[in-house]
C-alpha cells in the first residue's frame, strides 16, 4: 500500500515541504559566504542532508506511534460498544474521536444520538488487527524517501556547480518549484486556477526563506 493510504494525501506531501524547508534553511548558511571553501560547503550539505533523513525517520516513528494508539483507542470503543455496562464510556470515547471533526456542526443532541445508533453498530464488529512489521517499515521507508529525496534535490546543484552562489540560487529555485509542484498536487480541488493558487501558496514558503536569508546575509 503506497504511504498515502496510511498518513493521507495531504501529510504525504507535507514529508516533501518539510525536506525542501530544511535542506533550504541548512544551506541558506552559505549564502553569507561566497568565498566558502569546498570542504565547509561538504560539510554544510552533509548536515542539511542528514538532517532530512533523521527528520524523515523520526516522522516515520511518530506517525506510527499515532496510528497505533489510534487503533488501540478503536478497539477499546468496539469492546466498550459489545458491554451494556461500558456503553457510556464507548459513547465518550467515539465523542473524543469525532467530536473534533465535521460532526461538530451538528446539534449537540443530534450528535449523541447518532453516537449511540454507531456505538450498536461497532458492537457487532470485530476488533481491528494490530499493526504490523510490514505497515510500520512502509511508514518508516515512505517519510524517509520523501523527505530525503527532497533534500537531495535541493542540495544537489551543490554537487554539479562549483560557483556557492549560484548553487545557491539554482537550490533555491529548486526548492520552491519543488514546494509549488507538492501545493498543486496535493490540493483537494479539482479546479485547475485553485490548484495553481495552492502551488503558489505552497512555493511562497520557500520564497520566504530566500528572502529573509538574503535580507540577514545567509
Amino acid at each position: 500500500m503506497p504511504l498515502a493510504d496510511y498518513i493521507g494525501r495531504y501529510w504525504t506531501g507535507a514529508e516533501v515541504m518539510y525536506g525542501v524547508i530544511i535542506a533550504m534553511t541548512f544551506t541558506s548558511v552559505l549564502r553569507g559566504y561566497p568565498e566558502i571553501s569546498g570542504l565547509i560547503v561538504g560539510r554544510v550539505v552533509a548536515a542539511a542532508l542528514f538532517c532530512c533523513i533523521a527528520w524523515g525517520i523520526a516522522d516515520g516513528m511518530f506517525y506510527i506511534w499515532e496510528r497505533s494508539y489510534i487503533i488501540q483507542q478503536e478497539n477499546r470503543i468496539i469492546e466498550y460498544s459489545r458491554s451494556g455496562e461500558r456503553r457510556g464510556s464507548a459513547l465518550s470515547l467515539i465523542g473524543d474521536q469525532l467530536d473534533d471533526t465535521v460532526l461538530r456542526n451538528i446539534p449537540e443532541g443530534d450528535r449523541l444520538q447518532f453516537y449511540e445508533r454507531l456505538s450498536q453498530f461497532l458492537s457487532g464488529v470485530e476488533s481491528r488487527k494490530k499493526m504490523s512489521p510490514r505497515e510500520a517499515a512502509t511508514i518508516i521507508l515512505g517519510t524517509f524517501l520523501l523527505s530525503a529525496g527532497a533534500g537531495v534535490i535541493v542540495v544537489l546543484p551543490f554537487s554539479v556547480i562549483g560557483d556557492v552562489g549560484q548553487a545557491l540560487a539554482v537550490s533555491n529555485l529548486a526548492g520552491i518549484f519543488l514546494l509549488f509542484g507538492i501545493g498543486y498536487m496535493r490540493t483537494l480541488d479539482r479546479n485547475f486556477f485553485s490548484k495553481v493558487l495552492y502551488g503558489f501558496g505552497s512555493s511562497f514558503i520557500g520564497i520566504i526563506i530566500a528572502v529573509i536569508t538574503v535580507v540577514l546575509g545567509g
